[in-house]
């Protein structure tokens, strides 16, 4: 039986390419490839034809994987399945990810779909491989759902497996120099994980369902043989961190951060995933390992400035825990990047009550945000409106508050986290969150032309866009000075502009 595997990554943003590395897809691969495997990944950054591809490996392909998150990568999954369908009606399409690990019968109802693998993947897609090349019933391979007949089967949920035996990631499968962009950390720069699940019990995140407030992680040596070979063989320079929280075990995090500094690597980690209450809170041999390494910057969510919007969506801190945060990362010449959400759904209260609380939402994050970039004009702001994202605890009160649900996958497939979704947010506010975010945090941070300006590789597009940079930045301090957000047509400008250059 042929035993090729195919494997597709959609896009997850509908007007832009993925730029970077099919990760998840990497990892799925990992005991297949180590067995000789012919294993294929596509996505539209290795291949500019990436649909004709799919279409002829299609026919000798024994399964087609797809790992896809709630919104546009569920679309583009769909159309990719019904493709390697239609060319080869055998062939077993198997889902991952987190919308299918949230919601595997609803996927399993789309007629292209055979398998789902719920959480955590590695183990069970290489048993399902294993189970369909010997011709053999999935049952007992945990976190598995299938179809038998007409109907779906669903095995027991698996728990998360401990990594440290596994295989590296086999980088070799995909072009990486495909897969490489250009940040203030590295002109090289690569994702990577280094460990799953998150312990904590945010409300709005499906961390809590999908891995039920679990955590592991590589062990720091494999995390630094990783890091090692990345800088090595790739020549990486830049490791843009895609742990959900990398902070869990701060010993194992200084005992990875110690490994790159007694190897001598020189590669830059930027982006790393903390808590702010715990690293405010973390002794100095942590940070002073985090300047020695050169780590460039950690993510954040700090959330909200407000604090009853951070009670709600049970973050279990408080605003002083970011500030403390902040002025530790600037203590140690380490970069911030804070994220917020605002628009949390607060139950028992009518639309207008709502939009007065987004708005104090709003300026107590602005408030928080004005301290934090005082400290340092590297340090950076996002901010983003609520939305209901499927198996977290908010998504009821999302819903009791007017929230319309998708019911099918397809109609998840045009649910997109670039839009707003819930009817308590008025037009002002779902103007004046993207503009806080996409335009005057972006002109604020000293950082952004750095990188961006080496996207541009025509000398003369160059030199217009640091002109115009310099303008916007200009117009962006005075706005933020003045906490004056009304006739933006600058950002309007900046808007159309933007869609002209991807970069942006």
């Amino acid at each position: 039986m042929k035993n090729n595997i195919l494997l597709f990554n959609p896009r997850p943003n509908p007007h832009l390419k993925p730029v970077d590395l099919p990760l998840s897809l990497l990892c799925i691969s990992r005991f297949l490839d180590q067995e000789g495997y012919k294993i294929k990944i596509v996505a539209e950054n290795l291949y500019e034809n990436h649909l004709d591809v799919l279409r002829e490996n299609a026919k000798d392909s024994l399964v087609f994987g797809i790992s896809a998150m709630t919104g546009y990568q569920i679309y583009e999954g769909i159309e990719a399945s019904k493709i390697v369908k239609e060319a080869n009606p055998d062939i077993k399409v198997i889902w991952g990810g987190w919308h299918a690990s949230l919601y595997p019968t609803q996927v399993l109802e789309n007629p292209y779909i055979d398998i789902v693998v719920k959480g955590q993947g590695e183990r069970a897609f290489y048993d399902v491989v294993k189970k369909l090349e010997e011709g053999d019933p999935l049952e007992g391979i945990l976190g598995v759902h299938w179809k038998k007949e007409g109907e779906i089967i669903s095995n027991p949920d698996g728990s998360l497996e401990k990594m440290d035996d596994w295989p590296a990631i086999p980088y070799h499968l995909v072009d990486t120099e495909k897969c490489l962009i250009e940040t203030e950390f590295g002109h090289r720069t690569i994702n990577y994980v280094s460990s799953y699940g998150c312990p904590y019990r945010c409300a709005f995140c499906c961390e809590v369902m999908v891995n039920n407030r679990r955590w592991v992680g590589l062990n720091a040596e494999a995390v630094v043989d990783d890091l090692e070979r990345l800088e090595k063989v790739y020549k990486v320079n830049g490791v843009s961190m895609y742990d959900s929280l990398f902070f869990v075990d701060i010993k194992r995090s200084k005992e990875i951060l110690r490994g790159m500094i007694n190897r001598g690597l020189t590669i830059r980690l930027g982006n790393v995933d903390g808590r702010a209450k715990q690293l405010a809170a973390a002794d100095d041999e942590l940070w002073e390992l985090l300047r020695e390494s050169r780590t460039y910057s950690i993510l954040c969510g700090a959330e909200s400035g407000d604090q009853e919007a951070l009670e709600v969506i049970n973050k279990d801190m408080d605003v002083e825990d970011n500030i403390k945060f902040a002025e530790k990362c600037h203590k140690y010449g380490i970069k911030v990047v804070f994220s917020t959400l605002v628009g949390v759904p607060i139950p028992n209260l009518s639309y207008e009550e709502l939009a007065i609380k987004t708005d104090g939402q709003i300026k107590a994050t602005i408030s928080m945000f004005d301290k934090v970039l005082s400290m340092d004009d590297r340090h950076r702001g996002l901010m983003f409106i609520y939305a209901p994202y499927p198996g977290t605890p908010l998504y009821d009160s999302a819903i009791k508050l007017g929230f319309r649900e998708p019911k099918s996958l397809e109609e998840w497939g045009k649910f997109t986290l670039y839009e707003t979704h819930t009817p308590w947010i008025t037009k002002r506010q779902e103007r004046l969150v993207p503009m806080i975010s996409s335009y005057i945090f972006m002109f604020l941070d000293s950082d952004t032309i750095v990188w961006i300006k080496e996207r541009i590789k025509s000398p003369l597009k160059k030199k217009f866009f640091i002109l115009a940079f310099k303008i916007f930045t200009q117009m962006a301090k005075v706005r933020w000075k003045l906490k004056f957000f009304e006739f933006p047509l600058d950002y309007y400008l900046f808007r159309f502009g933007k869609t002209q250059n991807k970069s942006i």
